[in-house]
């Protein structure tokens, strides 16, 4: 279907195709200002009562992501529906997180520094905010040609998932799921910071820490099998960053960090930390010895934070006192 307006707004080019529907480059002639719009071409395929119920839930998804107002996440203007349901969103001039990776392959710590900091600053503040995202991942980030990480489409995953059926499969992006998003469970800000965790390991490690042929295989590995230390693929990378990683891919939420930002500064303090000496190169070792030897790492850095917030806490006591 090829369109020239939507509401108000003049139609320029197709710029990305996702799940839902298209991302259109626009013009909105009353502001006279460039915008993304973003059409729900799935309420094509809805009857009467679910398209009701699919616009009905995204007008409050969208009044949610509204509120936020972050330089790393991209704003909504507008919500409306015209031969479609769309939204109104900042236009990024840039790329996405996954067509840089897709360039450049593996991504150096130093590299990914600066996106994964201002990443993990945007999903504190939304999760401050009580808004949580469900589908972190790098197609949802988006680089400005200034290198600032953008997050894009808070509360399209939850209007994604109230739209499909109990026999449409599996929609979304079943690798960067978190365990408790694959069995229904209730969700809270650590299902971002797993999402957050495999999207760093993909960068780093230019592999997935889930894998398989399908979508069920994939599901499958998250809710049973741990993944390979991200040093398996990439030997340039210390245990430690391995400990940090298996952490934030915890199956048990309770035992992830809390946020995003400690994430960041874990994975920081963890690469600044001498290189093991080992017999072997980790690449070599085999699996159960390298999943122990970072298990190891795991505890250590549990117990450097844990010092560090020791620390802290008799700092501000002293203060205090």
């Amino acid at each position: 279907m090829t369109l020239n307006k939507i509401s108000r707004y003049e139609i320029e080019k197709e710029i990305g195709r996702g799940a839902m529907g298209v991302v259109y480059l626009a013009h909105d002639p009353v502001i006279n200002r460039k915008i993304a719009l973003k059409t729900i071409e799935i309420a094509n395929s809805l009857d009467t009562t679910k398209r009701e119920e699919l616009t009905r839930r995204m007008l409050t998804e969208v009044r949610a992501a509204g509120i936020l107002n972050h330089q790393n996440i991209v704003t909504i203007y507008d919500y409306g529906e015209d031969i479609l349901p769309f939204v109104v969103m900042e236009y990024v001039e840039g790329e996405s997180l996954e067509s840089l990776r897709k360039k450049k392959g593996k991504l150096s710590m130093d590299e990914i520094y600066p996106i994964i900091k201002g990443v993990a600053n945007g999903i504190d503040y939304a999760h401050s905010m009580g808004i949580v995202h469900r589908d972190i991942k790098p197609d949802n980030i988006l680089i400005t040609k200034d290198y600032i990480p953008k997050i894009t489409d808070f509360g399209i995953a939850r209007i994604l998932d109230a739209s499909s059926t109990q026999d449409s499969g599996i929609i979304g992006s079943p690798s960067y799921m978190s365990p408790e998003q694959i069995l229904g469970g209730t969700l809270d800000s650590t299902t971002d910071i797993f999402s957050f965790g495999v999207m760093i390991y993909y960068l780093i490690a230019g592999e997935k820490p889930f894998h398989g042929d399908t979508p069920h295989a994939v599901t499958y590995r998250i809710l049973n099998e741990a993944p390979n230390p991200p040093s398996s693929y990439n030997p340039a990378l210390t245990l430690h960053v391995d400990g940090v990683l298996l952490k934030t891919l915890s199956k048990k939420p309770e035992e992830r960090y809390k946020k995003a930002g400690d994430v960041v500064e874990s994975l920081i303090r963890a690469h600044t930390r001498p290189k093991e000496r080992t017999g072997n190169t980790i690449k070599d070792m085999p699996p159960a010895k390298r999943n122990i030897l970072s298990e190891i790492s795991h505890v250590d850095t549990i117990i450097d934070e844990a010092t560090m917030n020791l620390r802290r806490h008799s700092f501000h006591k002293k203060q205090k006192g």
